[in-house]
């Protein structure tokens, strides 16, 4: 595998970029209401209007993918893709008029140079333009490269009017003095806790934005509710993909948690999904594979959990780090009607430990140390249930899939986005963070390394043979915020390389039976 970068080379172009002088996708937990940058409050709509205030964000990223194809395989000549592309996101929130406000935001995206991808748009069909035992093979054996998912595309991303009450004696101030009660109504993102079940995939150029009725209170101390009811998913494939979004025959999305001071949070959720179907695709409703290609997966679903995330001082510069998570997925809706499958209800389970310690305070996004580095280790087992053959596994379809399961994306697929197997994941890291390191001289910055050890719940019977392993892969990343001294500016080096362990002869179907390695180097700025 000789066209992407070695370790080597990765890591002498790191100490360059430092002597010189991003984006880390391992997501932390968000607040689940009243998320939006609330304005003050104006004397008239048109002052409300005039007196806002713009947002903009720019991407340049360069990406390379080496599959490691056998010689013989449909797909052998498509093993490898390289593209540079460039988003552009720009927006405006106005001031708050009687609590009423809008938020308005565009993005494009252009794949830069040669066209060396096969990117989802207009280039994916079904059925497929190349042979191959499956769409994404026939596609990629007639585009003749491996995929990266950021196309040409323009796209409204956010356009919704909000709504945040206000309490008694500073109705012009925003937070603290901003009421409890918030909703909004039209195209969002939406975001739940870590992007496990519910995220706007923020890693890919087109981000995933849903036009959605949403309403969040936090009228009792330390406790918020949110609800959000969904009529279409805007996907990250662009107006020119059959993939480009989902529209929804019903949906309901429910969060509560509660904080305790000093010690975590807990949380508890129901999403309920019930898909459409999708007129520029032969997919049955709520599934992710087309005939003759068909599952077992429904994303028809009702999935309940609870989530916990602590962090409990032992010592003056020691955190013990904990997270534990359980969820329970039926599917429902069209997954019933489907009687040649055996669709049964699967589990979800993370425990993650660890410890953070060294410097001496962080930042206000508590990333960044300022003083001394900061060390964290985590240690930790993710695990989606799956029946093994004849049966279905747990999907997470609306998820910010690049942020687990490693960079390599090996368990995603284009139709359904989501692809667990039918045997399920059970995957075993440890993570590494190092946050400040040499930040007397270059400031805050950030070095990620992690390592996965992927197997299946329980094994079942692929193309050529008994699966019980699917592979370990190394995931390394440097972020420097600030760069160059600009204020908004994010440089980021990240790489992956994924190597299989489904046994030999497994070939190249399914895709995570294949070495795979990845490079991005990218530039991102921000200004809001």
């Amino acid at each position: 595998m000789t066209n992407i970068k070695p370790i080597y080379l990765l890591v002498a172009t790191t100490i360059f970029l430092v002597s010189q002088a991003a984006i880390a996708v391992g997501l932390t937990d968000i607040p689940n209401a009243h998320r939006d940058k609330y304005l003050p409050a104006a004397d008239s709509l048109g002052r409300a209007l005039i007196d806002g205030q713009p947002h903009l964000r720019l991407r340049l990223r360069h990406e390379e993918v080496d599959d490691n194809i056998p010689s013989g395989s449909f797909i052998a000549s498509a093993d490898r893709a390289e593209q540079l592309t460039a988003r552009v996101a720009a927006g405006w929130t106005t001031q708050r008029y009687h609590g009423f406000y809008f938020r308005g935001e565009v993005e494009a995206g252009r794949p830069l140079g040669d066209d060396n991808a096969l990117n989802l748009d207009d280039d994916f069909r079904i059925p497929p333009l190349g042979p191959g035992p499956n769409p994404i093979a026939g596609n990629r054996a007639a585009e003749g490269h491996a995929v990266i998912p950021d196309n040409e595309f323009d796209e409204i991303n956010q356009f919704y009017i909000g709504w945040r009450s206000h309490t008694g004696g500073c109705p012009n101030s925003p937070d603290p003095c901003s009421g409890n009660t918030s909703f909004k109504l039209g195209r969002q993102e939406i975001i739940y806790d870590n992007h496990r079940w519910v995220g706007n995939i923020l890693w890919r150029n087109n981000f995933q934005s849903y036009d959605a009725l949403r309403f969040d209170n936090t009228s009792i101390k330390n406790l918020s509710f949110s609800y959000s009811y969904i009529n279409k998913v805007k996907r990250t494939f662009g107006e020119k993909s059959i993939f480009n979004e989902w529209k929804m025959d019903d949906a309901h999305l429910v969060n509560i948690s509660y904080t305790f001071p000093d010690i975590g949070k807990l949380v508890g959720y129901y999403y309920g999904l019930d898909f459409d179907d999708n007129p520029r695709t032969p997919f049955v409703e709520g599934t992710g594979a087309a005939p003759p290609f068909i599952g077992p997966t429904s994303f028809d679903s009702d999935t309940y959990g609870f989530r916990w995330t602590g962090k409990h001082a032992i010592g003056d510069s020691w955190d013990l780090l904990t997270e534990l998570e359980w969820a329970n997925q039926d599917p429902s809706d069209d997954a019933n009607d489907t009687p040649t499958v055996n669709f049964d209800d699967n589990d979800y389970y993370n425990i993650e430990l660890g410890v953070r310690f060294g410097g001496t305070r962080v930042d206000g996004l508590g990333l960044m140390p300022i003083g001394e580095p900061t060390f964290q280790i985590k240690v930790g087992q993710e695990v989606l249930e799956g029946q093994g053959d004849g049966g279905n596994a747990l999907q997470t379809p609306l998820a910010t899939f690049h942020a687990f399961q490693g960079w390599a994306d090996k368990f995603i697929a284009p139709a359904g986005g989501t692809d667990t197997p039918a045997g399920g994941i059970k995957d075993t890291s440890i993570n590494l963070e190092i946050l400040g390191l040499f930040g007397n001289i270059i400031g805050k910055n950030k070095i990620n390394i992690v390592y996965h050890d992927y197997e299946a719940d329980k094994s079942f019977t692929g193309p050529n043979g008994r699966i019980s392993d699917y592979g370990k892969e190394w995931n390394l990343l440097w972020g420097k915020p600030d760069l160059f001294g600009k204020k908004g500016l994010l440089g980021a080096i990240k790489y992956a390389d994924y190597s299989e362990d489904c046994g030999t002869g497994a070939g190249s179907d399914p895709l995570f039976c294949v070495d795979t390695e990845k490079f991005w180097l990218m530039l991102q700025y921000t200004y809001q």
